[in-house]
C-alpha cells in the first residue's frame, strides 16, 4: 500500500562517480557508498537518491543509459547494488534511482537496432524523420535547438533522415507516443521496484510528450522548438499510465525534474488526486544570480527573485501537493559560491544560513553530497580540466562567434556543472581521502581545506549544524505539513518567513548580507524561544536585533517538550 513516507523524508544526493572509490580506480564505487553510509545516516537523512548507476558510455556521464537494468562495470556489479540496498534499508534509509527515460544512450540495443539494423519496429522507438531537402542539400526536419547547443536533429549516416535528441546527439529521444516504448519503460521501474528500491527522480520528464506535427518554431522562445517538446499535450496522460501501471502498486516515492514547466502544469503534475508525481523539483530561486536561467551568464543577485522562487512553490502546492526544498544537485555550482555570497570570510554562516533559510520550508529537503560541509566551486584554471559536455559545448559556441577565449572560460567557470563533480573531500591526505592515490577521473584544484574530517571536528561545524537542524524539523509536525507565511519580501537584506500549524508557528529569519542588518521581530515571537542561530548569541539594540553577516535564526516551541535548545543566550547593546 503507498503511503506518504516522504514527506517526513530528508533526502541525501550522491553522484557515485565523485563520492568515494574503494578500489583506487579514479571512478567513486557501489563499495565505497557503502563504507560511508553511517555517515550519511549519522547526518539525519533518511532516503539516498542516486545519480545514475547504469551501463553508460557517458557521453553525459550516466544520463546516457545502454541498460537500465544493470549497473556499471566501474560502478561494481548488480551483487553489489543488491547489498547497497540491503545495507540502507538495515539503517532505516530509503533508495531512490535515477530514471533518465526522455532519451537513451546510442548505443542502447533499442537505438542500434533501429539505425544499424534498420529494424522497422525499433525505428518507432525513436523520433526519426525524413530531412527537408532545399538546393541539392539535405536540412534538419525542423529549426529546433537541442538545449545542449545546436540542432536537435542528428544525420543518420547514408540516410535521408535524422534522429530526434534534445540533449547531446549521443542521447537519442525516445518516442513516448509509442505504447510498445511505454510499455517497456514499465517493465524497467518494475524491475528496480520487484527488487525493493523506493522510488525514482525522473529526469526531464516534462519533454516525454511532443507537439505532433513537427512545425520549425517561428516563435521568440529562448530555446528554439521548446514549445513542441515542453509539457507536450499527452504528459499527464503519460504520467498517469506509469502510476496506474506500476507506481501505485508499491510505496513508491517520485519527484520529477521538469524543464521550465508552465506554473499551472508544474502544480497539476504534484497534485495528490491526479495520481501523477508526488512532487517535482523547483529550482526558480536558483536562477536569481543569472540570466533567465542560463546559468554561464552571470547577473548581480536578486534577492527578492530569490524569495520569490523559494516561497511560491510553497504557497502554490500547499494543501493541493508536494514540494521539494533544493539548494545543490550535480547540475548546478556550489551554493556558497553562489548569490554574491563572501565565501572566503564567511563559508560557514553562509553555508548555515542557505541550510537554515531552506530547509525549515514547506516541502522534502534534498541536500547534495558535500554540501552538508559547505564544499565550494573548483578553482579550474582551463577548460581542459573540465570534463561536462555542456562546459565544452557552450565553450565552443561563444569562442566559435568569435568571444576571446579567457572571457569565454571565465563565462563557463561561474555557471559550470563540474563544481558539482569534483571528488567528495573526505579529509586531507592524498586527492582529500577520495581514493588512496589513482589520478581522479574529474580534476580538481588540490585544495582540501574543507573536508569532512576537519568539519566534523571543528568549533564550526556545517555538518553538525545541518544535524541540529534536521533534528529539529522532526520535533514538531508545524516543519512538515504547516503552512509558509512569507514577511518583508521587498527587504534587500532579510529572508524571513512563519510556519504556522494548529494554533503553533514558528519563525525563520535569516540575514542574506555580509552586512549587520537591524531587524524587528513581529510581536507574537518570543527572544527566549531560540531554536536555531549559527553564531554564538545575537545583539539587541533599541528594541531591534541586529543580525550578524549570513546570521540565520528560528524561534518557536516545538510540540515535543524534551526539545534540546541549541542556543539561550542573548547579549544586549545598550
Amino acid at each position: 500500500m503507498k503511503t506518504q513516507w516522504y514527506k517526513n523524508a530528508v533526502v541525501y544526493q550522491i553522484y557515485p562517480f565523485s563520492f568515494k572509490d574503494a578500489n583506487n580506480d579514479g571512478w567513486g564505487d557501489i563499495e565505497g557508498i557503502i563504507s560511508k553510509l553511517d555517515y550519511i545516516k549519522d547526518l539525519g537523512v533518511t532516503a539516498i537518491w542516486f545519480s545514475p548507476l547504469y551501463k553508460s558510455p557517458d557521453f553525459d556521464y550516466g544520463y546516457d543509459v545502454s541498460d537500465y537494468t544493470d549497473i556499471d562495470e566501474k560502478f561494481g556489479t548488480m551483487a553489489d547494488f543488491d547489498r547497497l540496498l540491503k545495507e540502507c534499508h538495515k539503517r532505516g534509509m530509503k533508495v531512490i534511482m535515477d530514471m533518465v527515460l526522455n532519451h537513451t544512450s546510442i548505443e542502447h540495443p533499442w537505438f542500434r537496432k533501429a539505425v544499424e539494423e534498420k529494424d522497422p519496429e525499433y525505428k518507432e522507438y525513436y523520433i526519426i524523420r525524413k530531412g527537408i531537402e532545399r538546393n541539392g542539400r539535405l536540412y534538419p526536419p525542423t529549426n529546433w535547438a537541442s538545449t545542449f547547443t545546436g540542432s536537435a536533429w542528428e544525420w543518420i549516416s547514408g540516410t535521408d533522415e535524422y534522429y530526434l535528441h534534445l540533449f547531446c546527439r549521443e542521447q537519442a529521444d525516445l518516442n513516448w507516443e509509442n505504447p510498445k516504448v511505454r510499455e517497456e519503460i514499465i517493465k524497467i521501474l518494475n524491475f528496480w521496484l520487484d527488487k525493493g528500491v523506493d522510488g525514482f527522480r525522473f529526469d526531464v520528464f516534462n519533454m516525454f510528450s511532443k507537439v505532433y506535427p513537427f512545425k520549425d518554431d517561428d516563435s521568440k522562445s529562448f530555446q528554439k522548438g521548446s514549445p513542441y517538446f515542453v509539457d507536450g499535450p499527452r504528459m499527464h496522460e503519460f504520467l498517469k499510465e506509469l502510476n496506474e501501471k506500476s507506481l501505485s502498486h508499491y510505496d513508491s516515492f517520485t519527484v520529477g525534474e521538469s524543464y521550465h514547466p508552465s506554473k499551472q502544469n508544474a502544480l497539476e503534475y504534484v497534485k495528490e488526486e491526479n495520481r501523477e508525481l508526488d512532487s517535482i523539483f523547483n529550482f526558480a530561486h536558483l536562477d536569481s544570480d543569472n540570466i533567465g536561467g542560463a546559468k554561464f551568464f552571470y547577473k548581480p543577485f536578486d534577492l527578492k527573485q530569490f524569495k520569490k522562487g523559494l516561497f511560491d512553490p510553497q504557497r502554490d502546492n500547499y494543501g493541493k501537493g508536494w514540494n521539494t526544498l533544493v539548494l545543490e544537485n550535480h547540475d548546478n555550482p556550489r551554493s556558497v559560491s553562489r548569490f554574491g555570497i563572501d565565501y572566503r570570510h564567511y563559508r560557514y554562516e553562509a553555508a548555515t544560513m542557505l541550510a537554515g533559510i531552506t530547509y525549515l520550508g514547506y516541502g522534502t529537503p534534498f541536500i547534495y553530497q558535500g554540501q552538508e560541509i559547505g564544499m565550494y566551486n573548483c578553482d579550474f584554471k582551463s577548460i581542459d580540466q573540465m570534463k561536462d559536455p555542456v562546459s565544452h559545448f557552450v565553450y565552443d559556441l561563444m569562442t566559435g562567434y568569435g568571444m576571446p577565449k579567457s572571457l569565454a572560460f571565465r563565462f563557463i567557470r561561474y555557471g559550470a556543472r563540474d563544481h558539482a563533480r569534483i571528488p567528495m573531500k573526505w579529509d586531507d591526505t592524498i586527492n582529500a581521502g577520495f581514493n588512496a592515490g589513482h589520478k581522479p577521473w574529474q580534476w580538481d584544484d588540490k585544495d582540501s581545506s574543507v573536508n569532512v574530517k576537519a568539519d566534523v571536528s571543528s568549533d564550526k561545524s556545517v555538518y553538525r549544524f545541518y544535524q541540529d537542524l534536521l533534528k529539529i524539523r522532526k520535533k514538531d509536525a508545524a516543519f512538515i505539513y504547516g503552512k509558509t507565511i512569507e514577511h518583508d519580501h521587498d527587504s534587500k537584506r532579510i529572508i524571513a518567513y512563519e510556519r504556522v500549524y494548529e494554533g503553533r508557528r514558528f519563525f525563520v529569519l535569516g540575514n542574506f548580507s555580509k552586512k549587520k542588518t537591524s531587524y524587528t521581530l513581529p510581536d507574537f515571537v518570543k527572544e527566549d524561544e531560540l531554536l536555531i542561530n549559527n553564531y554564538e548569541d545575537f545583539e539587541k539594540k533599541d528594541g531591534k536585533i541586529v543580525l550578524q553577516p549570513y546570521q540565520v535564526l528560528a524561534f518557536g516551541r516545538p510540540q515535543e517538550e524534551s526539545h534540546r535548545r541549541i542556543l539561550k543566550r542573548v547579549r544586549r547593546v545598550n
